[in-house]
């Protein structure tokens, strides 16, 4: 089992800004150290157009696993390794104005890891609330992922669902029903998955969805990974 803690950043005054190079390996040496953890992802938008279109995009979108909740709730404790990262000088000096924060259980249908340490995932939220959460994961888990797995050059399959947690972080909390990842080893064999014919086989299944509100957005992020 593991619990991912997502921490993800936009800058609503200038949607365009970007993490330095070295703002971005900075931040790398930084969670690479932190107590249990199992792995992490830092993700910076990938500068590609999907179908989706959605914006703004997330300047940093990180998540970070650990094998049991109590373990990542210790690292977001007051003074924890994640609660001192949030008030340091490197955090404050990101081009970040909104950080949102949620921890989730990780469902993985597939981990094949990347043949670099890097790649491009596909994120979607679903930040709204279904009618009935449990049809919606009935569903969901047992029809969506396999598809999801049959996309040309995929690495990656996950699907994130919502706990109950406590932290002393200062970001705001939210409460998104879901979250999935599905990753490629670059931005170029995203953009040809998604122009294969799979997405047909994901656009019919997701016709057949329970009932839900406020739809889904879809982030190309290009990412590297911390750790295993």
């Amino acid at each position: 089992m593991t619990f991912s803690y997502f921490i993800t950043g936009h800058n609503r005054r200038d949607p365009g800004a970007r993490l330095s190079t070295g703002q971005h390996q900075a931040l790398a040496e930084c969670i690479a150290h932190t107590p249990e953890l199992a792995c992490a992802e830092i993700g910076v938008p990938a500068e590609v157009q999907t179908y989706h279109g959605d914006v703004p995009l997330p300047a940093l979108a990180l998540r970070l696993d650990f094998a049991t909740l109590p373990a990542l709730e210790h690292a977001l404790a007051e003074g924890g390794a994640l609660q001192r990262l949030a008030v340091s000088a490197l955090w404050a000096g990101l081009p970040l104005d909104d950080v949102t924060q949620q921890a989730m259980l990780r469902r993985c249908f597939l981990d094949l890891g990347f043949g670099t340490g890097s790649g491009c995932d596909y994120l979607v939220h679903y930040p709204g609330q279904a009618e009935d959460f449990n049809a919606w994961l009935r569903h969901y888990l047992g029809h969506h992922p396999p598809i999801m797995t049959s996309y040309p050059d995929v690495r990656g399959v996950d699907v994130f669902t919502r706990v109950d947690w406590c932290d002393a972080m200062p970001w705001r909390r939210v409460a998104y029903m879901q979250r999935n990842r599905i990753a490629f080893d670059s931005p170029q064999q995203l953009l040809a998955a998604l122009a294969s014919q799979v997405r047909a086989r994901m656009r019919a299944d997701h016709d057949r969805f329970p009932p839900y509100s406020d739809g889904s957005r879809h982030y190309a992020m290009r990412v590297m990974r911390v750790g295993a």
